[in-house]
């Protein structure tokens, strides 16, 4: 019985570590924005990079209206408590203040963005 207990008491605290490790959006990542305000969408991949444990850094590229291409840097930033939600607030030359809210999985980036006149999706695999 003391080994069964063990047992138990490894998977409890094993778990969340592979759990966490698992919702990391560190990676290549690839798939489509679409304006849920305007209509528009594309193709986007992103690039991200572990700063730390709770932070990243992601550059994300796309194209808009099928012809022009746009890259921007964002910070992702766990959201406390969480273990695969993160958020994002990026000040765009032209455009103002972008936030983002993404939920992460082992193979999906899923995201809402919303700025000043704009509002709409990311959805991405890898």
């Amino acid at each position: 019985m003391p080994s069964r207990l063990l047992a138990t008491l490894l998977v409890a605290f094993f778990l969340p570590i592979v759990s966490l490790s698992a919702a990391s959006p560190a990676g290549r990542w690839v798939g489509n924005w679409s304006s849920s305000s305007t209509g528009h969408q594309g193709p986007l991949r992103a690039r991200i990079r572990v700063v730390d444990h709770n932070t990243y850094r992601a550059v994300f590229a796309g194209r808009f209206a099928k012809v022009i291409p746009f890259v921007y840097p964002a910070k992702l930033e766990r959201i406390p408590g969480s273990y695969n939600q993160y958020r994002s607030s990026t000040r765009l030359p032209l455009l103002g203040e972008y936030r983002m809210t993404a939920t992460v999985t082992p193979h999906h980036f899923n995201a809402t963005f919303s700025g000043k006149k704009d509002a709409g999706v990311f959805r991405m695999s890898r």
